[in-house]
Order: C-alpha cells, then sequence, then structure tokens
C-alpha cells in the first residue's frame, strides 16, 4: 500500500467531501476522513500521494464525486464511525451480544487494511494475575465467559484435554489411571478439591499432605508425554502461566510450556526449570515444617471443627501458597489455540517428576 502525508490530507483544496456508493447506500464523508488509520485501501484510493486511479464512478447533482465501492453497506457504516473516531463504535456492543457482527466487521477491516481496527477486534477478553485474582481464561471459560457460575471447563466441555496419555499403548508399564478423567478435569480446575475421604490427620505428614490432591503427571518429565489443552473456539495471546503444587515431589525436573496453532507445530514460551518456584517438594517441607503444622492444629481445625468447614478454609490456603505463576515471552503477541507442557529432561531412565494441577492462562482472548 501507498503512504500518505497526514499534512497533506487535509489541505482545503484537497479534503474535499466525497461519496461512496456502498452496494447502492450513499455515505458522504471528507476525504481525510478516510485517511486516518494508515496505509488503508482508502489511503492507496483517495490519499494525495496515490498513484492509481479512485476510479470516480459518477458527479451527483449536488456537484460530488461519487465513487463506487462494492461491499456490505450494513457494516460499512460501523467502518466509516470507526475512521471518524478511530475508536470502536459503541452500537456493536461486545463480542459477546453480537458476534455475528463482530465476525463481519473483522472481515471488512481485513479487506480495508485498517490495522488499527483490526488490533481493536482482536481481543475480546484479557485477565492478568495481577488484577483479576487468579482468575485468567480457563475460569472465565468455566463460567462461560462470565454469564454463569463456575463449573470445569473440561467437564462442561469449553476446552478439551487431549494428546496426554490418550494412547496406553505408548505408557508401557504406566498405570493407565494416570490418563483418567478425574486428572483431566484437575489440570484445569481452578481451585484445590479435596477428596471425600480427606482427614485432619492426613495433612499432618510434612511433604505427604498434599498427595490427597491427585497427581496429574507423574513419570511426565523423563518420558516426555505431552499435556495439551485445546481452546477450541478460542485462541489466546497469553502473558502469563499459573500451576499449583500437585503432589509427592512438585515440579522435580525441567518442563516446556508450548503454544500453537495448528497442534503439530509447537512454540516455545517459557523454559521451565526445578529451581526458583514455589512448587518443588523442599519448599513445601519446609514451609509445613515451619508454619502449616501448627497453624493447621492451633487455629485452622480448632476454629472450623474437624468435621467443619476447615476443607474448604485449607483449599484456600493451597491456592494461595501452593501456586506460582511465571511471565511469558510473547514479544510478537501470537494467538495460540492449543498450549501444552511437556517434559524437557532427557530420557536417561533418572528418577523425575512433573505433579501439577490448577493450570491457568492470563493475557488476551480472540473468540472466533
Amino acid at each position: 500500500m501507498v503512504s500518505f502525508a497526514a499534512s497533506s490530507s487535509k489541505h482545503p483544496r484537497f479534503d474535499i467531501i466525497i461519496g461512496l456508493d456502498v452496494a447502492g447506500k450513499l455515505f458522504y464523508c471528507r476525504k481525510s476522513t478516510l485517511l486516518g488509520d494508515g496505509t488503508s485501501y482508502f489511503a492507496a484510493r483517495f490519499g494525495p500521494d496515490s498513484m492509481m486511479d479512485p476510479q470516480r464512478d459518477h458527479i451527483a447533482d449536488n456537484g460530488r464525486e461519487i465513487y463506487f465501492i462494492d461491499r456490505n453497506p450494513e457494516v460499512f457504516k460501523y467502518v466509516l464511525e470507526y475512521l471518524r473516531t478511530l475508536q470502536l463504535p459503541p452500537e456493536i456492543g461486545t463480542f459477546q451480544e453480537n458476534p455475528n457482527l463482530w465476525r463481519a466487521l473483522r472481515v471488512e477491516a481485513e479487506f480495508y487494511c485498517l490495522g488499527g481496527l483490526i488490533s481493536l477486534l482482536k481481543a475480546t477478553y484479557s485477565c492478568s494475575p495481577e488484577t483479576d485474582g487468579g482468575k485468567g481464561v480457563l475460569h472465565w471459560l468455566g463460567t462461560k465467559k462470565g454469564k454463569d457460575a463456575y463449573e470445569n471447563p473440561y467437564h462442561s466441555g469449553a476446552v478439551d484435554v487431549t494428546g496426554w496419555f490418550d494412547s496406553f499403548d505408548a505408557l508401557g508399564e504406566v498405570d493407565p489411571g494416570w490418563g483418567s478423567y478425574e486428572k483431566k478435569t484437575l489440570l484445569v480446575e481452578y481451585r484445590p478439591m479435596p477428596r471425600p475421604q480427606l482427614r485432619s490427620s492426613d495433612i499432618f505428614m510434612p511433604g505427604e499432605g498434599n498427595v490427597i490432591f491427585p497427581c496429574l503427571a507423574g513419570y511426565h518429565s523423563n518420558q516426555r508425554l505431552p499435556v495439551v489443552v485445546d481452546m477450541r473456539g478460542n485462541v489466546v495471546s497469553p502473558s502469563h502461566y499459573s500451576l499449583r503444587y500437585g503432589a509427592c515431589r512438585g515440579l522435580d525436573g525441567n518442563w516446556n510450556f508450548e503454544g500453537s496453532t495448528d497442534g503439530e507445530h509447537w512454540v516455545l514460551l517459557h523454559a521451565g526449570t526445578n529451581d526458583g518456584h514455589k512448587l518443588s517438594l523442599q519448599r513445601i517441607t519446609e514451609r509445613q515444617r515451619a508454619i502449616e503444622l501448627s497453624w493447621i492444629n492451633n487455629t485452622l481445625i480448632r476454629i472450623n471443627g474437624p468435621e467443619n468447614n476447615w476443607r474448604s478454609a485449607y483449599c484456600d490456603y493451597m491456592e494461595r501458597h501452593y501456586r506460582h505463576t511465571w511471565e511469558i515471552n510473547n514479544s510478537s503477541e501470537q494467538y495460540f489455540r492449543y498450549f501444552r507442557i511437556i517434559g524437557a529432561d532427557p530420557v536417561d531412565g533418572e528418577a523425575r517428576s512433573l505433579h501439577f494441577i490448577g493450570l491457568e492462562i492470563y493475557g488476551h482472548v480472540y473468540e472466533r
């Protein structure tokens, strides 16, 4: 596309009122209005530096030049309103309110090469770990995009968990129970869910109490078995991701957090190591010895009662202190449909494990 000079576009001789005949519906505006969004279709056709013939259709009775555009006139009125303000017209509402209009407007924005409008129409939902209380994209999908009470997004079908122990032939001697429905549900559950048989005595053993929250991926790290989350009809440009301690030895190994647009070609978003995070067995053990045993015994159970609300309070505590969040290097702001966590250790027979649950992803969502 041909660039144009903003100063010359508003010259009195140039900035005339013209008519645009969009598939039979006439719109009037100043030429400068059409040139407000960079090197667009309009700049190439009507800009002062353009070398192309704007292909005037006719001159109206009022003496104004009329130019024909063979596009959707019902959507063009929103395109023109955007060009006047360089903001989304309030009449289009949100994507959830008018998904078909948003989709149609995206098509027109692409046709007219309106980079600013394309950008405004991309993100339909945004969240961050700092401002949303730890609730990210997966929690939002679990609420049917803010419309209903939370339900696990895998259980409701909002996301899928695939590529993880789906082929039991590849497991060898690994217990197929690792790939059960329960484990896939726990992967995207936003807060800890205690087993019904949880007893207060179960959490008094340092480093052992969290086994009551089932492991997600034993044997994962040294066998490089991927955990894949499919966002289905949504794509996400991630800024952070978060995991919670699952059980046993926690994240005792190296892993990669990766994104993909097609489920086949993967982009490394973060290389995780077994150093410097909250989800190691050593850190969990030290914390339990120093703080949790006396807190659980003297405060939690004594106040709430052994058979009452202490389980829920303990889950809240785990969500606060047994979770770690990592920032993602996504400088290109690329959007992905698939995300996976895959072991990055060599297959050398050395005992390593990645035990985690409660995946959450933060960033910008593009709903298709």
